[in-house]
């Protein structure tokens, strides 16, 4: 899809100014888990499945 880490920030306005959006552009080794919330993931899990079966994109097995 293509999303820019400003694309994600749209789906989790609510974030703490400590916590960090990933950046999908960057590969990261490490997962974000020490700034970035566990409920944050479930919130851009729901909204981009909702968006990939928008755009006709089969989820990922």
């Amino acid at each position: 899809m293509k999303l820019t880490k400003n694309d994600l920030q749209k789906f989790l306005p609510n974030l703490k100014k400590s916590q960090d959006i990933p950046d999908p552009q960057r590969k990261n080794y490490f997962a974000p888990i020490f700034n970035f919330p566990l409920q944050g993931l479930d919130v851009l899990d729901k909204e981009l499945a909702k968006e990939a079966k928008e755009k006709g994109i089969k989820p990922f097995k």
